[in-house]
């Protein structure tokens, strides 16, 4: 397996953190989230906006000429402890019909301190996919985020392509960076910048150390708007994921 594929399914990961990418686990691979058929509850998130019906419609320009249109539909909310669970399903469509449709489930976890549990996956265009062992990755609080106080934590995964397993271990750093105003074709938006940091190592293969940094736009109500993250081999190339439209659900 080459460096540059593995660093792509790195960065596939990673731009899973904004909400923004395919992937092949779905709930079922996430020990930290179990199915619940708890009753519907309410949270408040500066993150998202928490609904059944909650359609976004995302183009992603992987900076390569190849562009994805992501649709994603907040399909159940339920209880979870003291927050809520949400079910979003995903459809991907490559708009030069390169590969086929890919249809996913994830689960996000809404604390009512305002912190999320995300999932962490792959792509299915980076050449493998990741299943999460052992870890959560967690959004900051409201109070964290408001004060600039990261969320740090470690992973432990593995990397399955289509000829070997790889054992993986992903430290992250999530930091709130204040509000900016972002405009992408949906429209313009004074948004919260969530700032992450994945620091990746595969022992397998020798690799340690190899820093992934991504920036997402967040706006009340709405939810990730824009999500950009550049290439960690210096190519020159970042995958930029800009909102087309939003419609609340009931």
């Amino acid at each position: 397996m080459k460096l540059s594929a593995v660093a792509l399914v790195g960065l596939a990961g990673l731009v899973m953190l904004a909400g923004c990418t395919a992937a092949e686990p779905d709930a079922t691979n996430n020990p930290t989230l179990p199915p619940s058929d708890a009753p519907t509850t309410s949270v408040e998130s500066i993150y998202y906006p928490v609904a059944e019906g909650n359609t976004w419609v995302y183009s992603i320009d992987y900076g390569t000429g190849s562009t994805v249109t992501d649709t994603e539909v907040m399909t159940k909310v339920v209880t979870e402890g003291d927050g809520v669970r949400a079910t979003i399903e995903r459809t991907f469509v490559w708009d030069d019909g390169s590969q086929p449709d890919v249809v996913s489930t994830v689960d996000y976890l809404f604390g009512a301190d305002g912190s999320v549990q995300v999932p962490f996956q792959s792509i299915p265009s980076a050449g493998g996919t990741v299943t999460v062992a052992s870890g959560t990755m967690l959004w900051p609080t409201t109070a964290q985020f408001e004060a600039g106080t990261p969320t740090t934590g470690s992973l432990t995964a593995t990397v399955d392509t289509s000829d070997q397993s790889i054992a993986e271990t992903i430290d992250f750093t999530i930091t709130g960076a204040g509000a900016e105003d972002v405009t992408v074709p949906a429209g313009t938006y004074s948004a919260r910048k969530l700032v992450q940091n994945l620091v990746i190592s595969l022992p397998d293969l020798g690799v340690s150390g190899l820093s992934i940094d991504a920036v997402t736009w967040l706006a009340d109500g709405v939810g990730p708007v824009r999500t950009e993250v550049p290439d960690t081999l210096g190519g020159g190339t970042t995958i930029v994921q800009v909102l087309l439209s939003f419609t609340p659900g009931s």
